[in-house]
C-alpha cells in the first residue's frame, strides 16, 4: 500500500503542471481544448485510479472477487471502480439538472457513494 500515494502523485503533478504551462505568447499549453486546472485534475484523478488499479492487479491478480452484494451481482475490484466512476457521472449530471449549488457538493456525494460501493457491492 506504500506505493499508492507516490503513484497518484506521479500522475497528478505533471498533469497539473501542463495545465498551468504557457508558451512565450502567454497561451496555455492546454488552451486549445479550453482546459482549466480543474479539468486537468479531474482527468488526472481518473488516470491515477486506473493506473493504481492496474498496478494493484499486477501485484495481486484475481480482482478480489466478492459474492453478490446489495446489487445482487458478483464483482471484482475493477467492477466496483467502474460502477463508482459511472455512478459519479450520473450523480454530477443529476446535480447539474436539479440544483444550482456548487458542483463540489456532487463530488463529495460521489466520493461517499464510491466508498459505499467499495464496501457493500
Amino acid at each position: 500500500m506504500r506505493w499508492i500515494l507516490p503513484t497518484v502523485l506521479a500522475t497528478l503533478v505533471p498533469t497539473l503542471a501542463l495545465a498551468q504551462n504557457t508558451d512565450p505568447t502567454g497561451v496555455s499549453f492546454l488552451g486549445w481544448m479550453a482546459w482549466t486546472w480543474q479539468t486537468a485534475l479531474f482527468f488526472a484523478c481518473i488516470a491515477a485510479a486506473l493506473l493504481t488499479m492496474t498496478i494493484w492487479e499486477i501485484a495481486r491478480p484475481g480482482g478480489d472477487p466478492r459474492e453478490p452484494g446489495i446489487l445482487g451481482i458478483n464483482t471484482t475490484r475493477g467492477d466496483r471502480l467502474f460502477i463508482s466512476l459511472l455512478s459519479a457521472a450520473y450523480i454530477h449530471l443529476a446535480w447539474l439538472a436539479l440544483f444550482t449549488g456548487p458542483l463540489w457538493w456532487a463530488s463529495i456525494i460521489a466520493l461517499f457513494w464510491a466508498a459505499a460501493v467499495a464496501k457493500w457491492v
